[in-house]
């Protein structure tokens, strides 16, 4: 696993505990950190909970379900317990395009470096190490540390703008033959789509099956990002790898523009043991994607 280079992110402090509403709800799971997988997910069990309530004669009963499950999904996230861990890989497996899977995925594990796929194993480990990417970074000059934060150098930040917003009006097919031209032989770049027949992301396929899907933002910043560095570094591995821990320092989304911002959400299949801080990512709201996942 690539060593990032990440911001330093305060920490939040929980807001006081007052009431019932207040310790019924789970924040971690409403507002801007809502999964809409879940709640959709958990709205079809509800709904169906329901109808066969209806159907039986529990007219009563049905309503005070519906009005328990409403309140519950909303003020929680989700009704049925340990939801966060199976909602989206059941929404996976039905032939329908909900549109909800945003910056809660797991899509940032993939890059343009998962070497994985040109071994034809999931080691991805096999190209340059972390510490061997941010040393080259350091040394060309890339990035710059500043007490215990990095940040990008002026001149290399100018040029991954440029390069994103070159990249940026190009359609997933055209990224998808960038992403070809710039990945290692044995892996093969192409569109992924939906049920539908519809461009959804950009798809690498390596040996042995081994593939991982890109949202078009995260191609669009790992291409920038490799071609900026041709002037700062020669070797095309660490081009390539150094786009996933360089995603970290973004500061507005590569594919609207618009600002980013750092999210805790933990839905859709990423469990935080109790008592511990929930994973922070840097997302974009306006996309609904995640951009980096900060460990």
């Amino acid at each position: 696993m690539i060593v990032a280079v990440i911001f330093k992110v305060s920490e939040r402090k929980p807001a006081p505990m007052v009431g019932v509403k207040t310790r019924i709800r789970r924040a971690e799971y409403t507002g801007t950190n809502r999964c809409w997988p879940c709640t959709v997910a958990n709205s079809v069990v509800l709904s169906i909970g329901v109808v066969i309530l209806t159907i039986a004669g529990r007219r009563t009963m049905a309503a005070g379900v519906a009005l328990v499950g409403v309140v519950s999904i909303w003020l929680r996230g989700y009704l049925v317990p340990y939801t966060p861990r199976y909602a989206p890989r059941l929404l996976a497996m039905l032939p329908f395009d909900f549109g909800v899977y945003g910056d809660h995925t797991d899509r940032d594990d993939g890059s343009l470096s998962d070497t994985g796929l040109a071994t034809g194993g999931d080691d991805k480990m096999a190209g340059p190490t972390g510490d061997a990417i941010v040393t080259t970074l350091l040394e060309a000059g890339v990035v710059v540390p500043d007490d215990e934060e990095f940040l990008l150098q002026d001149t290399f930040r100018d040029e991954w703008r440029r390069e994103m917003t070159r990249l940026r009006d190009r359609n997933l097919e055209g990224l998808a033959e960038e992403a070809d031209a710039l990945t290692e032989a044995s892996v093969d770049a192409h569109v992924g789509r939906d049920w539908r027949g519809q461009a959804t992301t950009v798809r690498l396929e390596g040996e042995a099956g081994h593939s991982v899907s890109l949202d078009e933002a995260v191609v669009v910043a790992e291409l920038a990002a490799t071609r900026a560095l041709r002037a700062w570094i020669d070797d095309a591995g660490v081009r390539r790898a150094a786009g996933r821990p360089l995603r970290s320092l973004l500061e507005r989304c590569p594919r609207c523009d618009g600002e980013l911002t750092v999210s805790q959400a933990t839905c859709c299949g990423e469990v935080t043991p109790p008592g511990s801080t929930p994973t922070e990512k840097l997302v974009c709201p306006a996309c609904d994607v995640r951009l980096f996942t900060y460990d």
